[in-house]
C-alpha cells in the first residue's frame, strides 16, 4: 500500500490558481488498497473527505478544506488502452487519455486536449468543448462510495448535463473506460491544443470562469458577453478580467480569495444589468459539502 500524509498542506500549491488556504491533511493516494483504507479510516473516525485532481476548475477560500484531502497518483492514475477502447485511473491527466488514445490509433477524445485537468475531476463537470462533451465518449465508470463499497455504472446511467456532474458527489472516482472509434481524427490534438492555448492567458487561472448561458435559445459564449460589456481587465486587488480570454479570472501575482469572488460578483452584476443574462460560475468555489463519511 502506498499513500503519504501532509499535514496542513497549502492548497495553493496544488491549485491552477495559485489560491487557497491549506488542507487538514492531504493524502497522496497511489494504489487502490491504500486508498480503499484511507476511506475506511475517515468513515470510521468521522472525518469528512473530497478528492482534488490538478485543482484547475476550483477557487479555494483562505479558510482552506477541512478533513482529509485525496490526491490520485500511482495505478490510480495509469492510462491503458485495448480494442475501441482506452480506460483510465481518475488521477489520469486528459491529455494522457487523448495521447494514449492517439497511438493507438482511436478517434474521438481530441477535444480534450489541453484541458488541464484529471479525468476524475472532468467527470464532476462533464468537460468539454468544440461541440463536445465527456459524456459523448464514456462507456463505464468504476469506484467506491462514501464507506469504501465498490461500484460501477454504464453510460446510460450517466446525467449528461451541460457543466454538471455526471455523477453524485458523494462517490469516489477510481477510472473511467472510454468508447472510442478507429480511424483519423478531422483535427489532431496538437491541433486542437495550439488553438487552445493561443486564445487562454498565460496567467494563472482555473479556466473558463463562467458556463456559457443559453440566450435566445442558443448556448452563448459567457466571453462574449462579459467583452461586449467592456470588462476586460477590469480588476479588484490582483485578480483581473483577462485581456486575451474575457471569460478567464487570472491572478496577475499575490490575488486573494476574496479578490477573484469579488471580481465574478461585479462580473455577473455588470452581465445582468446590461444584457438581461445571469451568468452561472462554471468553476467551484470551495469548501463547498464535503463527501461526509457515515
Amino acid at each position: 500500500m502506498s499513500a503519504a500524509v501532509h499535514e496542513d498542506e497549502a492548497i495553493s500549491r496544488h491549485t491552477s490558481f495559485r489560491i487557497g488556504g491549506g488542507a487538514d491533511a492531504w493524502v497522496d493516494v497511489a494504489d487502490r488498497a491504500a486508498l480503499l483504507r484511507v476511506i475506511e479510516f475517515c468513515h470510521d473516525a468521522a472525518i469528512p473527505w473530497r478528492v482534488l485532481g490538478r485543482g484547475s476548475n476550483v477557487l479555494v477560500s483562505a479558510q482552506g478544506l477541512r478533513g482529509v484531502v485525496i490526491s490520485l497518483s500511482g495505478e490510480l492514475a495509469l492510462v491503458r488502452t485495448t480494442s475501441g477502447h482506452v480506460t483510465a485511473g481518475a488521477g489520469a491527466p486528459l491529455d494522457s487519455v487523448v495521447e494514449s488514445a492517439e497511438h493507438a490509433g482511436l478517434t474521438g477524445s481530441e477535444f480534450l486536449a489541453g484541458i488541464p485537468g484529471t479525468v476524475g475531476g472532468a467527470l464532476m463537470t462533464n468537460a468539454g468543448a468544440f461541440g463536445s462533451s465527456l459524456s459523448d465518449i464514456i462507456e463505464g465508470v468504476r469506484g467506491y462510495d462514501a464507506k469504501g463499497c465498490g461500484w460501477e455504472t454504464t453510460s446510460d446511467q450517466l446525467r449528461p448535463r451541460y457543466r454538471e456532474p455526471l455523477i453524485d458527489r458523494g462517490l469516489l472516482v477510481t477510472e473511467v473506460i472510454f468508447r472510442l472509434n478507429k480511424g483519423s481524427p478531422s483535427a489532431s490534438a496538437d491541433e486542437i491544443r495550439r488553438q487552445r492555448w493561443a486564445k487562454h492567458p498565460k496567467e494563472p487561472s482555473a479556466g473558463s470562469f463562467f458556463k456559457n448561458p443559453i440566450v435566445n435559445g442558443e448556448r452563448t459564449p459567457a466571453g462574449r458577453l462579459i467583452d461586449e460589456c467592456s470588462l476586460k481587465g477590469t480588476g479588484i486587488g490582483q485578480a483581473r478580467v483577462s485581456e486575451r480570454h474575457a471569460n478567464f479570472i487570472v491572478n496577475v501575482g499575490g490575488a486573494r480569495f476574496v479578490d477573484v469572488y469579488e471580481l465574478a460578483q461585479l462580473v455577473k452584476a455588470r452581465v445582468e444589468e446590461r444584457t438581461g443574462v445571469m451568468l452561472e460560475e462554471e468553476v467551484r468555489i470551495l469548501p463547498e459539502p464535503a463527501t461526509e463519511a457515515r
